[in-house]
């Protein structure tokens, strides 16, 4: 049997997301939410009815709204995909930047 109320680890799994992330969503109020003393928990029908509320539809969208995703590009160059997961946050370019002696070198030495 399923249960009725979720803990935050589960909402996330669920929608995909982040504990953090629901744990932000939980404290802004974004999220239906029962308090039983200091536990927080999320009914699974509310949660379920958030879903269905918050889901935008193509017959909903207006023409021209435009595209959901603006200026970004994925991995093979397409624009308002996204970036890759494997390389969201590596940066395209090498870094250089002046070297550091290592913390094994002896005070005196130099490169």
């Amino acid at each position: 049997m399923e249960p009725l109320l979720l803990k935050a680890g589960d909402v996330a799994k669920l929608l995909g997301l982040g504990r953090s992330k629901v744990f932000a969503m939980l404290a802004g109020g974004e999220l239906p939410v029962i308090r039983i003393g200091r536990s927080v928990r999320v009914p699974r029908a509310a949660l379920e009815d958030w879903i269905a509320d918050h889901t935008q539809h193509a017959s909903v969208r207006s023409g021209d709204s435009g595209p959901l995703f603006v200026g970004v590009e994925d991995r093979d160059g397409v624009t308002g995909a996204g970036p890759s997961p494997l390389t969201r946050g590596v940066p395209r370019e090498p870094m250089l930047g002046p070297r550091r002696a290592s913390h094994n070198a002896s005070p005196g030495a130099s490169f």
